[in-house]
């Protein structure tokens, strides 16, 4: 006998069960009860069951779905810089290596984080979706197929790439460092490209120039390495009477070519011998050179002593040849320098003459126009210019003679027409003058006595 479940309806209350149903006791309190129910017939119209046989008291067991093989366990909340590096473990350190620089930071999840690994990924100049998110240009790019065409292909915006080409190009132009800050070149940046901001400062430029010359060192150091190479060295007085050398090496490449690079230009306390053998000792054990060919210098004595000064520290090198029997070598020009100076000796006097009238010509604007109206009235169609020697230098002095012979009518012209000229030069027979010869490097010029 079935038990029919009593409701009562409360008035703005809800619906209360007062009776439980026999069924559920018999299940120990199980309210889940499998229940098949059959209907056969179903009038849609009246919304009604027609013949239903319910079976209460009889459950049929529902088979479950097959189990999925359990896979192994996502990871929680991984960071997407992870897709970026590669996690290592040191002992107990957690390192995080760039994957496309290899640069490494400390990544442990609990003392460091991700953010050091997040910040690197956009300014990583290896990353190959730099600036992916940003507006991409277009431009234009040479066909490397032939034919003279051009590509169009797009570029994207780098700060870091302007800032790289603004230093070069100081370096290039040799431009100063306050160039960039100039009222002028910052407007331009704007029109240019107003994306360039804010332009960098000097003081950003020298640390953008310093790195590239760490760079550049860098690469020549691999270079250099396991060669030997052929050094030149020079040094001279500036006319701030501050005391410079340049140190150049020569060596062949892998591809059988002649290369020259400048190791350093530098500025040293004075030109005595053992000062110049102690530097260039350094500056080789920076460069991490161990094999020296030859040393090429001039005539001077103090180079001599700088020569022996590298032969005792260097004969133990790796790579030294013969025992630096033929290390030092003279130079070929200044040789030949000290040859053409003697024999010009004979021909002195003259040579004096001709720098000194080019001297007076050159002297001032005003001399060098009167001399141009005189090239213009004997109608000499050369178009060079009176140019003055220097006096270590032979070619020069070869310049200016060869030059001056051409212009020749033009002094004899200027020496009738100019009052200034004759007055310089309108000296009697025997008697002598001060006027400016000699030598003409720097500071070292004085005033002897000759006769114009």
């Amino acid at each position: 006998m079935e038990v029919e479940p009593v409701f009562d309806f409360h008035p703005g209350g809800d619906l209360e069960d007062d009776v439980v149903d026999i069924e559920e006791l018999k299940l120990q309190g199980n309210p889940n009860l499998a229940v098949t129910t059959l209907a056969d017939v179903v009038n849609v119209e009246d919304d009604t069951v027609d013949k239903v046989n319910q079976v209460r008291g009889k459950t049929k067991k529902r088979k479950l779905p097959p189990k999925t093989p359990k896979g192994p366990k996502p990871q929680k909340n991984r960071s997407p810089a992870w897709d970026h590096f590669e996690k290592i473990k040191e002992g107990d350190e957690t390192w995080g290596v760039c994957n496309y620089c290899k640069k490494r930071y400390a990544a442990d999840s609990k003392k460091h984080g991700v953010s050091n690994l997040k910040a690197h990924i956009p300014a990583c100049l290896l990353y190959p979706l730099r600036d992916k998110n940003g507006q991409p240009n277009l431009s234009f790019k040479v066909n490397e197929r032939g034919g003279g065409g051009v590509d169009v292909v797009a570029s994207v915006f780098s700060f870091t790439e302007c800032k790289r080409a603004l230093a070069e190009m100081v370096i290039i132009d040799e431009l100063p460092f306050r160039f960039v800050e100039g009222i002028g070149f910052r407007k331009f940046c704007k029109v240019m490209q107003p994306k360039f901001a804010p332009v960098p400062s000097r003081q950003t430029i020298t640390r953008e120039v310093v790195a590239i010359k760490d760079y550049e060192k860098g690469k020549l150091k691999k270079l250099l390495k396991g060669r030997r190479i052929c050094l030149t060295t020079d040094t001279w007085t500036s006319i701030q009477n501050l005391n410079y050398m340049c140190l150049t090496a020569h060596f062949i490449d892998d591809d059988w070519k002649l290369q020259k690079r400048i190791l350093n230009f530098c500025q040293i306390e004075d030109h005595k011998g053992g000062t110049i053998g102690k530097k260039i000792e350094s500056l080789l054990l920076d460069w991490n050179v161990d094999g020296i060919f030859t040393m090429t210098v001039d005539n001077a004595s103090s180079n001599a002593t700088a020569i022996e000064h590298l032969k005792r520290k260097t004969m133990d090198w790796k790579r030294t040849v013969l025992g630096h029997e033929y290390i030092h070598m003279r130079c070929c020009a200044h040789i030949l320098n000290l040859i053409v100076v003697e024999g010009l000796k004979d021909m002195s006097e003259s040579i004096l003459h001709v720098r000194d009238v080019v001297r007076y010509v050159r002297s001032s604007p005003q001399r060098m126009e009167t001399f141009k109206k005189c090239v213009e009235k004997e109608k000499i169609k050369s178009k060079q210019t009176v140019c003055l020697d220097v006096c270590t230098r032979w070619n020069s002095t070869y310049l200016m003679l060869d030059i001056a012979i051409n212009f020749e009518k033009a002094f004899q012209r200027m020496g009738e027409e100019d009052n200034s000229f004759i007055k310089f030069f309108g000296i009697k027979e025997g008697e002598e003058d001060l006027s400016l010869e000699g030598d003409q490097c720097g500071s070292h010029s004085h005033r002897v006595s000759t006769q114009r």
